[in-house]
C-alpha cells in the first residue's frame, strides 16, 4: 500500500504472491472405467470452476506469519488451507497422492485428507509434531463443515441461477440438486468419519460409504423433475 499519505516518498508495496503451475509430461489420460470414475467423482462445480480457474484469487486472504508458538519458530511459512485445498481439487482425483515437501504445520497433507487424496509431508524440524497431530484430531468436524459449506454455496448459486434464468437440465446422482453441466452429476464428497494414528507421523483416514446430505426440493423445478431447500 506504500510507506504513507505523501506523494514522492511513498512507495508500491508487493500485494501478491504468485502459483506456479507446471506438468511433467503430456497431458493425464484417464483410459480405463475405473479412471474414468474416480475424475468424474472428483469434479467441481461450475461456479467454483469459474472463480478457480482465473488469474486472480480475490476471495482469498493470507494467513498470519505470526501464529505459531514462538517456541517452534519465529516466523511461518503458513499459507491459508483454502490454498492447498483448491489445487488438490483442482489439479488431481480422489485416490492420488499429493507431496508436500515443506509439511510445517501440516497444512497441506490436512488439505488432501480432506479432499480424498493420500498425501506424502517432509519436515525436518521435528517441533512441528505436535501441532500437526493437533490438527489431524481436529479434521473429521473441520473437513465435513467445509463440505457442508460448498454444498450450500452450490445450493444458493442454483437457486440464483434458477430464478434468474431459468430450470436447469441435470441432476446430481448423489445429492439430487440440480447443477450446470453433465460433468457435475457424479461429483461426491469424501466426508471424512475417524482419523487414526497408525505408526510414528502415519495417519489413516476413514470416510463416510455415502453422503449424510441429500436434497430434496419443492420449490425449484429443473427441466425433468423437481428436486429440495431441506437437507435430510
Amino acid at each position: 500500500m506504500g510507506s504513507g499519505m505523501l506523494p514522492v516518498g511513498a512507495y508500491v508495496t508487493l500485494e501478491h504472491e504468485h502459483i506456479l503451475i507446471l506438468r511433467k509430461g503430456s497431458r493425464r489420460k484417464f483410459n480405463d472405467a475405473a479412471d474414468k470414475s474416480r475424475r468424474l467423482k472428483s469434479a467441481f462445480f461450475w461456479e467454483e470452476r469459474n472463480l478457480w480457474f482465473s488469474d486472480i484469487w480475490a476471495d482469498l486472504k493470507g494467513t498470519r506469519q505470526n501464529n505459531i508458538d514462538k517456541g517452534i519458530r519465529e516466523r511461518s511459512g503458513a499459507y491459508p488451507f483454502e490454498l492447498p485445498y483448491r489445487l488438490i481439487n483442482m489439479f488431481s482425483v480422489k485416490g492420488d497422492t499429493v507431496l508436500d515437501p515443506f509439511l510445517g504445520t501440516g497444512t497441506t497433507t490436512m488439505a488432501a485428507m480432506a479432499a480424498g487424496r493420500n498425501s506424502i509431508g517432509i519436515e525436518v524440524d521435528s517441533n512441528f509434531k505436535e501441532r500437526i497431530f493437533l490438527r489431524a484430531k481436529g479434521l473429521v468436524d473441520f473437513a465435513n463443515v467445509l463440505i457442508e459449506n460448498r454444498l450450500r454455496r452450490h445450493v444458493e448459486f442454483i437457486k440464483e441461477r434458477v430464478e434468474s434464468k431459468g430450470a436447469l437440465k441435470y441432476i446430481n446422482k448423489y445429492y439430487g440438486f440440480p447443477v450446470m453441466t453433465r460433468q457435475e452429476t457424479e461429483i461426491i464428497f469424501d466426508e471424512p468419519s475417524k482419523v487414526r494414528v497408525i505408526d510414528y507421523c502415519l495417519f489413516e483416514v476413514e470416510y463416510e460409504e455415502k453422503p449424510s446430505w441429500f436434497w430434496k426440493n419443492s420449490t425449484i423445478e429443473t427441466k425433468e423433475h423437481a428436486s429440495l431447500i431441506e437437507w435430510t
